[in-house]
């Protein structure tokens, strides 16, 4: 696993229950404030029994979405 996906793993986890972000925030408090797209795809990859709580971010305007499903098409 590479620096950056540690990282998105390690600011996944500091999300207080019941707050939601953004792709973007999350890149940015990871340290790479340009890679909101990349963090979506680091999500995607994420196994379905997951403890991470992916759940709480979301897109930049509030959406839930399910980058698996965007990916595979």
């Amino acid at each position: 696993m590479n620096e950056f996906t540690q990282s998105i793993y390690l600011n996944l986890t500091q999300i207080p229950f019941g707050r939601i972000i953004s792709y973007g925030q999350l890149a940015k408090l990871a340290g790479y404030p340009n890679h909101s797209r990349h963090v979506g795809k680091i999500l995607s990859r994420l196994p379905e029994d997951t403890s991470l709580p992916w759940f709480r971010v979301v897109s930049s305007q509030g959406k839930i979405l399910n980058f698996k499903q965007v990916i595979m098409q």
